[in-house]
């Protein structure tokens, strides 16, 4: 058996941080602890352990760790005594304060996201909240199970029934093609470049063959946006005027938009939308309905809040009153949502010459997986209206999820405009991916140089795509991050199912690619977006030879390493 045939072992968790008072279960995925609090326990004598290790989500590890001590644990009964090992903790011989031993907890089999007691798993499924809410779900009138489902494109080069067996030269032939392809698509596409010319393209070379239009600075009105938002976060007694009005208008409202960095993003998101001209060009006609922002994978809904007050602001400021309609696509509930801000504006007011009205804001929750929204039936309809004026926004949506709000929108024809921040490449699937079609003739045209790509070719791709955040000076990701390293990364490490975190340095190193694994992550990110964009060139606005598909950086690397925005709308808006 080879060396690289070995199977690996799987790897120990690092040591606890110091002083660490939370839960004990590492979270492998994730590469860091729980961070609940533990449950509270007691011992036999009634004595509480200040040694409890795990949260209630993960205490059938403290009771699996009990049961392969052989510990005696008796239904509906306490932990009994007789411990052999000297080796366990305190807490091993306690139970939660209160109550008795029930059994194993395990994922309800309607909900995941849950735990259930291993023994009242039949009586859950009568009563679990999921069951109710999906009942409630499926009889809505938007709702048509898997619509959104199955990508587009077929799902296997025709160009040769062979395949390949997935050794280290046809790796690196795959890497040469997306290099190749990426070359050929950003950076020049009327020279055919040297397979040494394309091992010599550097990782600057690649970040660059985007645009970076940052436009936050204009929405905050100050011209030194990265010197105002350190002081800002440091709150270090500031002056009033060196903070931005977009921060100001959001502090104000007590909108929670998750810190500088995510307000920045917010901020320029909604500065392209405005240079766009959607925002002020959606006022209403004689006859037309009122203007609509809709956000996709909305979480609390923020980001869409931001865009569609900002939006009742502009219409405002033309001296029109009516209220602009926004509408949350989000499979799950969340707390300190959009609509409790709006609630708390509506009773406070606003001031006529606020960036942001909160108050001439109507928001509706659509609360369904967006595999199944059927959005011509999701969105509002009006007799006798011109046009729907449909502004729709996506922020970090992640993976597949992308490719599911895309496909929604292909038979909705009344939209104004998209903007839409991708993110989590490693998610994507083949089977959801719109842009199959795309991929599958560039890479097996003369451009690309393979004779099939499909499933195998693209699963390579989205591991890849993770080394956009690798650190070029060790082959493997560090174990633990602190939490600003996590606030810096957000959304940008993707999950590699096979552990390989590491192949991507190998490939580059043993290819000669100056560009390094971050530059190959980058590329591959950049492809899986134009797949996206060339379907809703060909088959979204095909009919309309007025939009036009773009993509660029809409912040700098260093706010997040996933700043790639993609932006339609119609020329004629274009400022």
């Amino acid at each position: 058996m080879s060396r690289k045939d070995e199977p690996s072992s799987p790897s120990l968790p690092p040591p606890l941080p110091e002083k660490w008072d939370r839960c004990h279960a590492y979270n492998e995925r994730k590469r860091r602890y729980c961070r609940q609090l533990p449950i509270p326990l007691s011992d036999e004598r009634g004595q509480t352990n200040k040694r409890a290790r795990y949260c209630g989500n993960h205490r059938h590890l403290m009771e699996q760790s009990m049961l392969n001590h052989g510990h005696n644990i008796r239904d509906g009964g306490i932990i009994g005594k007789g411990l052999q090992s000297e080796m366990l903790l305190n807490e091993d011989k306690c139970i939660e304060v209160g109550k008795k031993y029930r059994g194993k907890r395990v994922p309800c089999p309607i909900d995941p996201s849950h735990l259930v007691f291993e023994s009242a798993i039949s009586k859950h499924v009568l009563v679990c909240p999921a069951a109710k809410e999906k009942l409630e779900v499926t009889g809505r009138s938007y709702y048509c199970n898997g619509i959104n489902l199955g990508g587009f494109g077929a799902m296997i080069s025709a160009v040769s029934e062979r395949r390949v067996e997935s050794d280290a030269a046809d790796v690196q032939q795959l890497a040469l093609a997306v290099i190749r392809v990426f070359g050929h698509l950003y950076l020049d596409s009327k020279t055919k470049l040297t397979d040494q010319q394309l091992r010599n393209i550097t990782e600057s070379e690649i970040y660059n063959a985007l645009p970076e239009v940052d436009l936050s600075s204009v929405e905050e009105g100050i011209s030194d946006l990265a010197t105002c938002q350190s002081t800002t976060s440091k709150q270090n007694g500031l002056a009033p005027n060196k903070t931005g009005r977009l921060t100001c208008a959001i502090t104000k409202h007590h909108i929670k938009a998750g810190g500088p960095r995510h307000v920045r993003q917010i901020a320029s998101i909604l500065g392209h939308v405005r240079q766009q001209g959607l925002l002020t060009t959606n006022k209403s006609e004689a006859g037309s309905s009122p203007p609509l922002v809709c956000e996709m994978g909305a979480g609390r809904g923020m980001t869409g809040l931001v865009v569609a007050s900002a939006m009742g602001a502009s219409l405002s400021g033309d001296g029109s009153s009516e209220k602009v309609g926004l509408y949350l696509i989000e499979r799950s509930g969340t707390r300190g949502k959009a609509e409790t801000k709006i609630r708390t504006a509506a009773k406070s007011g606003n001031s006529a010459g606020d960036c942001l009205r909160l108050d001439l804001v109507e928001v509706k929750r659509i609360k369904c997986d967006l595999a199944h929204v059927d959005m011509s039936s999701a969105l509002p309809t009006h007799a006798g209206s011109k046009d729907l004026k449909a502004l729709v926004i996506a922020k970090h949506l992640c993976g597949a999820g992308t490719d599911l709000a895309i496909k929604s929108l292909r038979n909705v024809g009344s939209i104004n405009g998209l903007a839409m921040a991708t993110c989590c490449h490693g998610l994507c699937s083949w089977d959801e991916y719109v842009g199959r079609d795309s991929l599958i003739r560039l890479f097996c045209s003369e451009t690309g140089g393979l004779s099939v790509f499909g499933a195998k070719e693209f699963n390579v791709l989205k591991r890849w795509t993770s080394a956009s955040v690798l650190d070029e000076n060790s082959s493997t990701e560090v174990a633990t991050r602190t939490d600003e390293d996590e606030v810096k990364e957000e959304h940008s490490t993707n999950y590699l199912d096979d552990g390989r975190r590491q192949k991507i340095v190998a490939v580059v190193k043993e290819s000669g690619f100056v560009c390094g694994a971050r530059g190959l992550g980058r590329a591959c990110q950049r492809l899986i977006d134009f797949g996206r964009c060339d379907y809703m060139t060909r088959n979204m606005f095909r009919s309309d030879d007025n939009w036009k598909v773009r993509m660029l950086h809409y912040v700098p690397g260093d706010i997040t390493p996933q700043n790639a925005l993609i932006l339609a709308s119609r020329c004629s808006r274009q400022g």
